[in-house]
């Protein structure tokens, strides 16, 4: 199978993403405050676990999608 540089440089990039949002959220998880409810929480270490979570989620359906638009061509 040829597979392009474009396509290959997409999917790094994208994975590259994707974990780096799944390891911030670790990172918040280990090193964040002690807050155990949300209300404890800095309005900060809120929107970043927000954000974080939308990426790993966003990260892992975009390289789903390419891989099954790479297998269907």
């Amino acid at each position: 199978m040829n597979v392009p540089a474009s396509f290959k440089i997409v999917f790094i990039v994208v994975t590259a993403l994707t974990v780096l949002s799944f390891i911030s959220m670790g990172a918040l998880a280990l090193w964040g405050s002690n807050g155990t409810t949300e209300a404890e929480l800095s309005v900060f270490q809120r929107n970043f676990y927000g954000a974080c979570s939308f990426g790993w989620q966003a990260g892992l359906g975009a390289i789903l999608g390419l891989i099954g638009g790479k297998v269907t061509q």
